[in-house]
């Protein structure tokens, strides 16, 4: 048989398909050693089990904490495995073994690799393919309080933001102010470097809206989240619709002439004219009566007044001549027990 040989032509062009398959060959090596230095034993996926696709890396993963109820499962040796409780202090103790594993801290796929290590190293499997799944959790928890749907304590499954956390606790109920308070406890104490007990204060309108992004922090193990409540304004008298009104945005506030609009506007014997704001204190002492002429107000005659967090406004009865004393003690009194509008509960007493 005759050997062909190649022309000058097809030479140059195996030639060139050679160079161009080396170069991108050496920018696969190149791209490989700028990716970092390959995963530490565990940080990948369980021993024997495959890499799937767009799964949560392991700073995304839950980490087993003292309480958690742990599942341990050893393929083709089932007695090896079971379910099992983390100690206080943090170990899983398997019968097969004389020496407990530290799990706190671990995500279950590290806790897989600890575990077919440790078998190994007992001789008690020459290759398991170990799992561990998390039954219960117990080990990781937050504290929601404040004016959400279901204050408790809740585990962490996962990495958590405050608006995950809120999610959490079923939502804010109606009165929900705009201040969240977030005291650090020992892990976020940690992790950013600040004493435990630290206070963190985030404005909940603009986490919500969207407009300061950064303010959605990760919440840890041991914190706790506080939503504070709306200020209240009550509107009592010769109104329409007597009641207590939430103050959604303390930033904004409330006049006389919007909590008399929310309370849907007067009666036909209401004394417009000799309106009252009642002032709470913490001391009887320091009630105060402050007139206002709530007509001249809504005729534009008069500057609006603002009013504060528990302020009163009481509209008298035409006819009745009453001090400011008196009106202030029949404002009082009408206040206990009344609706409070958007908020869901109502209230006994104010003190």
């Amino acid at each position: 048989m005759r050997t062909r040989i190649p022309s000058a032509s097809e030479a140059n062009r195996g030639a060139f398909i050679l160079i161009v398959g080396l170069f991108f060959v050496f920018c696969g090596i190149a791209g490989a050693q700028e990716s970092g230095q390959a995963s530490p034993p565990g940080s990948g996926p369980a021993a024997g089990q495959p890499t799937v696709p767009g799964a949560s890396t392991v700073s995304d993963e839950y980490k087993i904490g003292p309480g958690d109820i742990v599942s341990v499962v050893v393929v083709d040796t089932p007695e090896l495995g079971g379910k099992f409780r983390i100690s206080d202090k943090g170990s899983l103790q398997l019968p097969e073994l004389s020496e407990p594993i530290h799990a706190d801290g671990q995500s279950p796929e590290e806790l897989a690799h600890t575990v077919r290590v440790a078998l190994i190293d007992a001789k008690q499997a020459r290759d398991p393919k170990v799992s561990v799944f998390v039954e219960q959790f117990h080990g990781r928890t937050i504290t929601v309080l404040g004016s959400v749907t279901k204050p408790s304590v809740y585990a962490l499954e996962r990495r958590t933001t405050v608006l995950e956390a809120l999610s959490m606790a079923g939502g804010l109920l109606p009165n929900a102010g705009n201040i969240v308070t977030i005291i650090r406890g020992p892990a976020s104490a940690e992790s950013t470097n600040t004493p435990v007990g630290s206070v963190e204060i985030l404005d909940m309108n603009k986490l919500t809206k969207g407009q300061d992004l950064a303010a959605n922090v990760e919440v840890k193990n041991g914190d706790t989240v506080t939503v504070s409540s709306a200020a209240i304004v009550y509107v009592v008298g010769a109104v329409t619709k007597p009641g207590g009104y939430a103050m959604l945005d303390s930033s904004d506030g409330m006049s006389v002439v919007q909590a008399v609009a929310l309370a849907q506007g007067f009666t036909s014997v209401a004394a417009t004219h000799r309106g009252v704001i009642v002032r709470q204190s913490s001391s009887d002492v320091g009630r105060q009566e402050i007139p206002v002429d709530i007509a001249q107000l809504m005729m534009g005659k008069a500057t609006d007044v603002p009013l504060a967090p528990n302020d009163i406004v009481f509209v008298p009865e035409s006819g009745a001549k009453k001090t400011l004393k008196v009106m202030g003690d029949i404002a009082m009194a009408a206040v206990n027990g009344i609706a409070i509008y958007g908020v869901g509960y109502r209230v006994g007493q104010i003190n």
